[in-house]
């Protein structure tokens, strides 16, 4: 893929995915056999696996937003900067809603082929997120 379009891949993923909540769009993005890892500790691999995460967190985080911030490209691998909003008012993983409105960073690292998101690792920055929703459990 030449970068304009990988680019732009990225951008209406984060966009439409994420931002726009249309789940029903997903295999435009993402390759069917897609291996998708958050920081939040899960691993999960195919459209259905990708769209079950997307709906936990949007059940958590209704109105989660992705902010790009930067877009690094190099050949079939893409990384991209990122700002996540949101408002805790849904469950994550056994935490009760807090109610609190949360603003962290992170990173999201995408391997492209056929013209689509084969592989996303995404690294947040947990510490932050936890102490926003008053978790004292964090990672150890």
């Amino acid at each position: 893929m030449a970068i304009k379009q990988s680019k732009q891949l990225i951008e209406e993923y984060y966009d439409v995915i994420w931002n726009e909540k249309k789940l029903d769009q997903v295999s435009k993005f993402v390759h069917t056999d897609v291996t998708f890892r958050g920081s939040l500790g899960m691993k999960v691999e195919g459209v259905r696996g990708f769209c079950d995460y997307a709906q936990m967190l949007f059940g958590a985080f209704p109105n989660l937003y992705h902010a790009i911030e930067d877009i690094v490209m190099e050949g079939d691998k893409v990384a991209a900067r990122i700002a996540y909003t949101g408002t805790h008012t849904g469950k994550l993983f056994g935490f009760e809603p807090t109610g609190n409105r949360v603003r962290y960073s992170g990173a999201s690292f995408f391997k492209l082929e056929d013209g689509k998101i084969r592989d996303i690792w995404v690294l947040g920055d947990l510490n932050t997120l936890y102490s926003q929703l008053d978790i004292v459990e964090k990672a150890q």
